[in-house]
C-alpha cells in the first residue's frame, strides 16, 4: 500500500468519525447518516483498488475511473450548490417575513400609546 493511500484512508476515517461524534450529529437524519457511511466505505475500497473505477468507469461507457469520479462529483457539486441556493431563499424569505411582522408589531404599539 503506498503511503497516499495510507493517508487517504485516515482522512476519510476521520471524516467518518467527525461526522458521527460531532454533538450536532444528533440532529442528523438517519439516512444521511447512512449515506455518508456508504460514501466513505466505498472511497475507502475505491482508495484500496484504484483498478475497479477504471472496471466501473467502462460499465457506463466512461474511459477512465477518474473521468467518472469527476462527473459524479461534477453533478454532486451542482445538487449541493443548487440545494443551498434553495435553503437560502427559504431563510430569506422567512427573515422578510419576521421583518414585516415585527415592523407590524412597532407600528401596534406606537399607535396605541
Amino acid at each position: 500500500m503506498a503511503i497516499i493511500q495510507a493517508l487517504l484512508i485516515i482522512c476519510f476515517l476521520l471524516l467518518l468519525a467527525r461526522f458521527l461524534i460531532n454533538p450536532r450529529s444528533l440532529r442528523i437524519q438517519a439516512w444521511k447518516k447512512i449515506i455518508g457511511i456508504v460514501f466513505v466505505l466505498v472511497a475507502i475500497a475505491f482508495i484500496v483498488s484504484p483498478q475497479q473505477t477504471n472496471h466501473l468507469a467502462h460499465l457506463f461507457g466512461v474511459g477512465r475511473g477518474a473521468d467518472l469520479l469527476l462527473y459524479i462529483l461534477t453533478v454532486a457539486f451542482i445538487f449541493t450548490v443548487s440545494g443551498q441556493y434553495l435553503k437560502n431563499k427559504q431563510e430569506e424569505k422567512r427573515a422578510i417575513q419576521l421583518t414585516r411582522k415585527i415592523a407590524i408589531l412597532e407600528a401596534n404599539a406606537r399607535y396605541k400609546r
